[in-house]
C-alpha cells in the first residue's frame, strides 16, 4: 500500500521521504503541485532507498504515469517542464509519444553507428591503401627476395630520382599516379644536373653524356615493373593478410614513351688507335688499380658485377683444364638459377693478377679489391674506366667513353680477330637461346675460351706495344 503526501520536491524532502518508507516498509510517493491540466512531477521512494521520479496525467478520465529515466532532481524537473508542454500542446498519449520518441532515438542511433561503421571502413582502407612509396619499395623487396642481382642498383635510382625529389608523389595512393606524373619523374631524371660521383677531390665530373637518357629509361622501366608487380599483389594468395592493398586497375608507365636515342650513345667502339690510348693509360694507374682495371680488358670484357662476386673458392684447378675462375652469371627471369660461367686462368692472366692473387691468404674476400678488406663495388670497377673517358677525351686522345662502351669495344675487336658469335657468346656468358642450349648443354667450353682469351691477349699486348704486322697475322 502506497502513502501519498504533497509537498515540494527538495533534497530535505526527497530524505523524509526515503526515511519513511524504510520505516513503513512501503513505497513513499510525493507529488510536486501544479496547475490543473499541466500534469504532476511525483518521486517514488522505496523501502531499499532507491528513488525514482514519474510523470503524472489523464487520459480519457484515466490516470496515467510516464517513469522518468533520470536519477537527478534538476534533470527529473526539466524533464518533467518538457513533457508538460507536450502535454499542455494537446499531446494527451505521453506513453505512446515516448515510444515513438525512443523508436526515433534508436533509429537515429542506428544511423550514426552506420555512419561511424563507414567512416571506421573508410580510416581502415585509407590505412592500408598502399602508397607510391610503398609500392616502390615493395617492388624492390620483391626482387631482394627473389635474389636479384639488380635489386641495390634499382632501389639506389627509385630513391634518387623518385622518393627524395617527389616525397608528395611518394605519399600519394599509388592507384592515384597518373602518367603525367611520371612524364614528370623521367623529366627531372633527364634535365637536372648530373651530380659527382666519389668523395673529396676524386670527383667524376658532372655532364651530358653520362647517360642520363639511359638511365631515364631504366627508370621508366622499373616503374613499370613496380607496377606490374603491384597489379598482380592485391589477389596474391601469397601476400599476407594485413598487408596494404594497392588497388590499382592499370599501369600509368605503359602510356609514356620510352626515351627516344636511349640505347644509342653505349654501342659505338673505340678504334685501335683510342684502345690503345686505354691501355696505355692504364698503366699509369696505382697498382691494385690497374691490375683490377687490366683484368677487366684482358678477361675480355666480362660484367664488373660477376667479377666483384669472385671469391677465393672461386679460383681452382679443375683438375682437367688446370687453373679457372668461377663466376657465376645470375641474370635471367624469375625463378632463373645462377648459370656457372668458367674462365681459363691463363698464364698472362695470373700475371696481370699478380698484385690481386698475392692478397690470398689475409683478410680480403677475394681478389678483386683495393683495400684488401672488402670486395670492390662494381660501380668502383666501372668508376676507374668513367674517369679514364673523362681524361682521355679532355686531352683529345679518346671519345667520352665508359665501361658498356669497352665492353662493345672488346667484341668488335673480338669479331675482327676472327672470333665468331658462339665463341664469344661462349667467352662473355651472353644468354643463351633454344631447349638445347639452355637446359642440356652443360660443356663448359674452357679449351675454346683458353684458345680466344690467348688470341685477345695477344692482341693487347701488340696493340700497346705498337706491334701492328704482328697483329694483322692474328688473322691467319
Amino acid at each position: 500500500m502506497s502513502t501519498k503526501a504533497e509537498h515540494i520536491f527538495t533534497t530535505e524532502t526527497i530524505k523524509k521521504a526515503s526515511k519513511k518508507a524504510k520505516l513503513l516498509g512501503t513505497d513513499v510517493w510525493i507529488t510536486e503541485p501544479g496547475a490543473r491540466g499541466e500534469g504532476r512531477l511525483r518521486l517514488r521512494a522505496s523501502p531499499n532507498g532507491a528513488t525514482a521520479y514519474f510523470f503524472r496525467y489523464s487520459r480519457g478520465g484515466k490516470q496515467y504515469q510516464l517513469r522518468i529515466n533520470e536519477a537527478e532532481l534538476a534533470e527529473a524537473r526539466a524533464e518533467g517542464k518538457r513533457l508538460s508542454q507536450l502535454y499542455s500542446k494537446g499531446i494527451h498519449d505521453l506513453h505512446q509519444h515516448a515510444e515513438l520518441e525512443a523508436k526515433a532515438e534508436q533509429a537515429q542511433l542506428a544511423v550514426q553507428a552506420a555512419q561511424l561503421d563507414v567512416l571506421k571502413l573508410e580510416a581502415e582502407a585509407k590505412a592500408r591503401q598502399g602508397t607510391f612509396a610503398q609500392l616502390l619499395n615493395g617492388y624492390t623487396d620483391d626482387m631482394e627476395r627473389r635474389g636479384k642481382t639488380s635489386t641495390k642498383e634499382v632501389r639506389g635510382s627509385l630513391k634518387l630520382n623518385v622518393l627524395t625529389p617527389f616525397p608528395e608523389l611518394a605519399a600519394r595512393p599509388a592507384k592515384d599516379i597518373s602518367p603525367y606524373d611520371v612524364s614528370s619523374i623521367l623529366r627531372l631524371c633527364l634535365t637536372r644536373p648530373v651530380a659527382g660521383k666519389g668523395r673529396g677531390v676524386h670527383l667524376t665530373p658532372a655532364n651530358a653524356t653520362n647517360g642520363k637518357k639511359r638511365q631515364a629509361d631504366k627508370l621508366r622501366s622499373y616503374l613499370q615493373a613496380a607496377y606490374a608487380f603491384g597489379l598482380g599483389f592485391d589477389l596474391n594468395p601469397l601476400r599476407p593478410a594485413d598487408a596494404v592493398l594497392f588497388g590499382l586497375t592499370a599501369n600509368p608507365v605503359r602510356d609514356v614513351p620510352t626515351i627516344e636515342g636511349a640505347n644509342r650513345a653505349a654501342t659505338w667502339a673505340l678504334d685501335k688507335a683510342e684502345l690503345k690510348a686505354v691501355l696505355l693509360a692504364v698503366e699509369d694507374l696505382p697498382e691494385r688499380r690497374r691490375s683490377i682495371a687490366k683484368a677487366m680488358l684482358y678477361l675480355a670484357g666480362q660484367r664488373a658485377e660477376m667479377l666483384c662476386r669472385v671469391t677465393w673458392a672461386d679460383l681452382y684447378d679443375d683438375g682437367e683444364h688446370g687453373a679457372v675462375m668461377q663466376l657465376l652469371d645470375l641474370k635471367g627471369g624469375k625463378g632463373t638459377p645462377p648459370r656457372i660461367h668458367l674462365l681459363p686462368m691463363t698464364e698472362r692472366l695470373s700475371g696481370i693478377m699478380a698484385p690481386l692473387l698475392a692478397l690470398q691468404g689475409t683478410d680480403a674476400p677475394g681478389p678483386f679489391t683495393l683495400r684488401g678488406k672488402m670486395a670492390i663495388t662494381p660501380g668502383t670497377a666501372l668508376g676507374i674506366f668513367q674517369e679514364l673517358g673523362v681524361t682521355l677525351s679532355a686531352a683529345g686522345t679518346t671519345r667520352r667513353f665508359t665501361w658498356r662502351n669497352l665492353r662493345v669495344t672488346i667484341e668488335t675487336h673480338l669479331a675482327s680477330l676472327g672470333v665468331d658469335q658462339e665463341r664469344r657468346a661462349w667467352l662473355l656468358s651472353h644468354g643463351r637461346s633454344g631447349v638445347q642450349a639452355r637446359h642440356y648443354d652443360r660443356y663448359s667450353y674452357l679449351p675454346e675460351k683458353r684458345a680466344d682469351l690467348e688470341k685477345w691477349a695477344r692482341y693487347l699486348d701488340q696493340l700497346a706495344s705498337g706491334e701492328t704486322a704482328k697483329i694483322v697475322q692474328l688473322h691467319a
